[in-house]
């Protein structure tokens, strides 16, 4: 986001050609939603566009990935290191608890809004203070400590009553190669 700017992007570049997106973050978050199916054919990313599409699919989607996830300078990976793979939002899942973030920290209803993506954003990472916040830390918490009292013993436990739902399609080859054992 760049505040000196009259206006938010709204256009991606795709082989020297500008083309106009949707920048509602409901449009966004349908985009994350059908991204996240490996099934999903390029031309079912056409509804981003708002009138002319790229000839090339394949690299529109990428201009739109590139657009839906801005580059962030700060804070610097090598500080913190690379930090957890760990997802700790959903979307999807915390839909209720996104809302009533917004809706308590800033008065915000996101049913009747239709902000832009990069306001959404910006908003979103200034959340504080509200249920989903206890959430993701739960998400987040590591025993770095090697402790095993009371307190450790329950953010476990609220770690795994919180932790996100996995992927279907994501193997577990450990499990898998007993199963097999099993069936034989």
């Amino acid at each position: 986001m760049d505040l000196s700017e009259a206006k938010l992007p709204e256009t991606v570049k795709v082989d020297g050609s500008t083309f106009y997106v949707k920048t509602s973050f409901k449009f966004w978050l349908k985009f994350l939603k059908k991204l996240d199916d490996k099934n999903a054919p390029p031309a079912d990313f056409d509804f981003m566009y708002n009138g002319a599409r790229p000839r090339s699919r394949l690299n529109g989607i990428m201009a739109l990935v590139q657009f839906c996830n801005p580059p962030q300078l700060l804070p610097r990976p090598e500080v913190f290191g690379s930090g957890s793979s760990e997802k700790a939002t959903d979307y999807t899942v915390d839909a209720d608890y996104i809302y009533a973030a917004f809706m308590e920290l800033y008065g915000i209803d996101l049913i009747e809004s239709d902000m832009h993506w990069y306001k959404f954003l910006a908003l979103f990472k200034g959340l504080h203070g509200t249920k989903l916040n206890e959430i993701i830390g739960y998400r987040l918490y590591e025993n770095t400590s090697g402790k095993r009292d009371a307190y450790t013993r329950q953010m476990e436990k609220l770690r795994r009553a919180w932790e996100l739902p996995q992927p279907e399609d994501e193997h577990d080859e450990a499990l898998e190669a007993f199963e097999a054992r099993l069936n034989k």
